[in-house]
C-alpha cells in the first residue's frame, strides 16, 4: 500500500523542515577563534544574510526582528513551526567537550564533518573541516548555555557561516526520498502481515498457554572464564524443579547473547533469564573492543576510536571463544558436564551484535560492493554506514562462520552494504529479524526490511515493531548508567513492553528451530504476532514463504523545493 499524494506532499513539507532544521543542528560539535556575525544562506548566486545576534535575539526572547519577520512570512513559518526552530536552536545535549573531541577526530567523525562541510562552508565558499569541528568543541565547552546550535554558530571562527542551500537541498530530497520509500515498505509489511492475520487465524490464549508452561525451570548463574575474555561470561543454566520435568537426555540448547556497540554482557538480562526458565542455557558474554567501557574510553580520551577496525573480526571470534570453552567444560569433570548440548546452538544480536551473528551464521563480506558505496557521498539517512565503511580497512577477512549456530535472532542488525546480497544469501539457518519503524540508527527500511529480501534461507521470519526505536530492545537503557545517555525520546516510552515480545517470541522461536517442537510454529504466525502488540508498539510479522516484499519506491515523487524566488532569496546577489 503506498502513501497517496497528498500525504506525501504533508509528509515531505513536514519531514523538509525537520531535516533542514536537523541539519543545522547536527553541526553541534567542534574549535576555535572569533565568533561568526551572520549567517549566509546562498542558491547559486543568489545569496540572503542573516544576522546571528538576531536569531540569538529570537531564541531567547522569542522576538522576531524586521529582517526574521520577513523571512518568515517569505518561508510561510508557522507559530509552531517557529517555536520548532526557537527549541532547536536553544536545546542544549548532555556532552563533554572532550567527547565531542574525540570523536570528531575519529574515522567516523572526520567523515561526518567531511559530509556537512559540504553544506556549511566558510564565507569564500570553502570547506573547512578545521573551523567546523572547532565550532562544535567550543559550543560544547560553553559553561552557561552548553552545547546548543546558537552555540554552535556563534562560536564559529570566521566572520560569517555559509550554508550552501542547493547542496543542502539536494541531500534533503535524497533523504525525504528515503523516508517516503521506508514509510511505503513499511504500509506494505503492515498490510500483508495484517491479510495474513486475518486469512489464518490463531488461538492466542491457548498460545500464551503454552509458552508460560514450558517455564518451569530455575536457573543458577555460572560464572565461566574464557581465556581471550577480560571479562567472565554469565551462564543462565536451567535446573530443575521438584516434581517438574527432568534434564533433556542430550542437555539443554544453548543460546548466546551479542550486546551492541556500548553494550555489556547484562544489556539483556531480561530476555536471558526467560529463556533460562523455559529450559534454554544462555551465555551472555561482553565484547571488550566495543562494550561500554570503550565508548567511555573515547569520550574521556582513553581511545582515539569508536571501535578498532580489528572488532569486526573480534566479536564473532568472541562468540566462538565461548563456544568452545563451553564445550571443554561440558565434556571434563565440571558443574557442566553433559549440562549442554552444542549441537542446538542459536544467538541472539543487536545491532553490532545483530551483525555478529550474521556473520557466525555465514553471512560473508562483500568488500567489493562496500567499496562502491564508502565513503558515503553525502549525509546518509542511515548512520550505520559509518560504522560499516570502517571494515574497508580489512583488506580480505577469511570466513567468520561457526556451524555450531543452528538459527539467530536479531535485532535492528547492521550490515546491508557489508555483506550486500550475496552475503546474505550464503546464510542456510533459521532467521528472525527484528525491526523498529523509528530506528534513526540502523534505520528499519535500508538495513533490515531490503536485507530481509535477500535471504534465501527456507525459515525466515520479519518482526516489524511500530514506532520501536534503536534502543527499545536494549534491557539496561532506561537506568541512565552508559558513559553516553541516551536521551528518553530515542529510546520511546514504555521499552518494558518490547522487552514482554522478545521474551515471549523468542523462548517460542528458539523452542521451534533448536528444539524442533512444532507445536510452537503458530506462534511466530502474523495473527499470533498482531494478538500480542498493543498501543504504542504494534506488530506485523511475516514469514516465509508469504515474506513477499519488495523495496518499491513511492508512486509519486516529493514536491519539487521551494526556488530560490519562493524563497525570497533573488534581492541579494553575492558579491
Amino acid at each position: 500500500m503506498i502513501p497517496s499524494s497528498a500525504r506525501i506532499s504533508r509528509s515531505w513539507r513536514r519531514r523538509g523542515l525537520a531535516w533542514a532544521l536537523g541539519v543545522l543542528g547536527a553541526l553541534a560539535a567542534a574549535t576555535p577563534a572569533s565568533a561568526a556575525e551572520a549567517l549566509l544562506v546562498s542558491y547559486g548566486i543568489l545569496e540572503r544574510s542573516i544576522p546571528i545576534a538576531d536569531l540569538e535575539r529570537f531564541a531567547t526572547t522569542g522576538e522576531l526582528t524586521p529582517q526574521l519577520r520577513i523571512y518568515s512570512r517569505q518561508l510561510r513559518l508557522s507559530d509552531e513551526q517557529l517555536a520548532q526552530v526557537r527549541e532547536v536552536l536553544t536545546t542544549p545535549a548532555s556532552i563533554s567537550p572532550v567527547g565531542v573531541a574525540q570523536f570528531l577526530y575519529t574515522e567516523q567523525g572526520v567523515l561526518l564533518l567531511e559530509q556537512i562541510s559540504r553544506v556549511v562552508q566558510t564565507p569564500v565558499r570553502q570547506a573547512n573541516v578545521q573551523a567546523l569541528r572547532g565550532a562544535l568543541i567550543l559550543a560544547a565547552a560553553n559553561p552557561e548555555s552548553g552545547f546548543t546550535l546558537l552555540n554552535v554558530l556563534k562560536t564559529y571562527p570566521t566572520v560569517a557561516i555559509r550554508i550552501d542551500l542547493a547542496a543542502g537541498l539536494a541531500i534533503a530530497r535524497e533523504i525525504n526520498e528515503a523516508i517516503l520509500q521506508s514509510e511505503a515498505a513499511f504500509e506494505q509489511v503492515q498490510t500483508l502481515a495484517r491479510q495474513e492475520a486475518e486469512a489464518n487465524p490463531v488461538d492466542v490464549e491457548a498460545l500464551l498457554q503454552l509458552v508460560q508452561s514450558e517455564r518451569q525451570y530455575d536457573l543458577d548463574l555460572i560464572q565461566v572464564i574464557v581465556p581471550g575474555l577480560p571479562r567472565p561470561v554469565q551462564l543462565y543454566l536451567p535446573q530443575v524443579r521438584s516434581g517438574q520435568r527432568g534434564r533433556p537426555a542430550q542437555g539443554f540448547p544453548l543460546v548466546v547473547i551479542s550486546h551492541g556497540l556500548g553494550g555489556t554482557r547484562d544489556s539483556y538480562t531480561y530476555l536471558a533469564e526467560y529463556l533460562a526458565s523455559g529450559g534454554i542455557a544462555v551465555a551472555t558474554l561482553e565484547h571488550p573492543g566495543s562494550n561500554d567501557q570503550q565508548l567511555y574510553a573515547l569520550l574521556t580520551g582513553q581511545s582515539d576510536a569508536v571501535v578498532q577496525t580489528e572488532e569486526f573480526l573480534r566479536r564473532p571470534r568472541d562468540v566462538s571463544l565461548t563456544l568452545n570453552t563451553l564445550a571443554r567444560l561440558n565434556q571434563s569433570p565440571s558443574p557442566l558436564r553433559r549440562q549442554l548440548d552444542l549441537d542446538r546452538v542459536g544467538v541472539v544480536g543487536q545491532s553490532f551484535g545483530g551483525y555478529t551473528a550474521l556473520a557466525l551464521a555465514g553471512a560473508s563480506f562483500d568488500l567489493a560492493g562496500l567499496s562502491e558505496v564508502c565513503p558515503p557521498g553525502t549525509l546518509s539517512f542511515n548512520p550505520s554506514l559509518l560504522l560499516q565503511c570502517q571494515a574497508l580497512n580489512l583488506g580480505n577477512p577469511s570466513s567468520l562462520v561457526d556451524r555450531r549456530v543452528k538459527s539467530i535472532f536479531i535485532m535492528n542488525p547492521v550490515g546491508s552494504v557489508l555483506f550486500g546480497p550475496v552475503g546474505y544469501g550464503q546464510i542456510d539457518v533459521p532467521v528472525m529479524m527484528v525491526a523498529g519503524t523509528a530506528d534513526t540508527v540502523a534505520p528499519a527500511f535500508p538495513e533490515q526490511l531490503v536485507p530481509f529480501t535477500w535471504l534465501t534461507t527456507p525459515d525466515r521470519y520479519l518482526l516489524l515493531i511500530s514506532q520501536g526505536t534503536h534502543f527499545s530492545t536494549i534491557g539496561d537503557i532506561a537506568t541512565g548508567n552508559q558513559p553516553l545517555p541516551i536521551p528518553p525520546e530515542l529510546i520511546g516510552s514504555r521499552p518494558e513492553l518490547v522487552w514482554t515480545y522478545m521474551q515471549v517470541l523468542g523462548l517460542a522461536y528458539f523452542k521451534l528451530t533448536l528444539e524442533g517442537d512444532q507445536r510452537f510454529q503458530p506462534a511466530l504466525q502474523p495473527a499470533f504476532a498482531a494478538a500480542l502488540g498493543v498501543e504504542p508498539y504494534l506488530l506485523s510479522l511475516l514469514s516465509a514463504p508469504n515474506a513477499d516484499i519488495s523495496p518499491a519506491a513511492p508512486d509519486a515523487a516529493p514536491e519539487p523545493a521551494p526556488t530560490p524566488v519562493e524563497a525570497g532569496l533573488n534581492d541579494s546577489p553575492a558579491p
